[in-house]
C-alpha cells in the first residue's frame, strides 16, 4: 500500500469519530425537549404582563399592538379621552370606560393568534384600535 492510501484509510474513521462527536454535541437532547413542554402540559402558567394603553379620540391607541406568550397572565390598563366599550375579539372581553378614569381588564393568554381591539361608541360604531399579537409557546 502506497502512503496516501493508508493516510486516507487512517483519516475516514478519524473524520467519521469527529462528524458523531460533533452530531451528538449539537442536536437539541430529548431530555430538554420533554422539560420544555412539560409547563404546557401541566398547565403553569407563563408571566404576569401588563400594559397601559391610552385612547385618543376613540380611533388611536397607544401603543396599537401589544405581544405576548401563550399562557401569560394578561393585565391591560386602558385609558380614553371619551367614554366608550372596549372590545378585545377572541377572547370576547368588554369593558366600559368613562373619559379619563382607568380601567382594568385581566385574562390569560390561553389563544395564540391575532386579535382586535375595537372601541364601540354605539351599536353601529366600531372603530379598530389595534392588536393583541398571542404568540404560542
Amino acid at each position: 500500500m502506497s502512503r496516501g492510501m493508508i493516510r486516507t484509510l487512517i483519516l475516514i474513521p478519524i473524520l467519521l469519530i469527529v462528524l458523531v462527536a460533533l452530531f451528538l454535541l449539537l442536536r437539541p437532547s430529548s431530555t430538554t425537549q420533554q422539560s420544555a413542554s412539560t409547563p404546557e402540559s401541566t398547565g403553569a402558567q407563563g408571566t404576569d404582563k401588563t400594559f397601559d394603553l391610552a385612547i385618543k379620540g376613540a380611533s388611536a391607541m397607544s401603543p396599537d399592538q401589544v405581544s405576548v406568550n401563550q399562557g401569560d397572565h394578561v393585565n391591560l390598563r386602558i385609558t380614553s379621552d371619551e367614554p366608550l366599550e372596549f372590545h378585545l375579539h377572541g377572547y370576547d372581553l368588554e369593558k366600559e370606560l368613562e373619559a379619563n378614569e382607568p380601567g382594568e381588564l385581566s385574562f390569560d393568554a390561553t389563544n395564540a393568534g391575532r386579535f382586535e381591539m375595537e372601541a364601540h361608541l354605539n351599536d353601529q360604531t366600531h372603530e379598530e384600535l389595534g392588536d393583541l399579537l398571542v404568540q404560542p409557546r
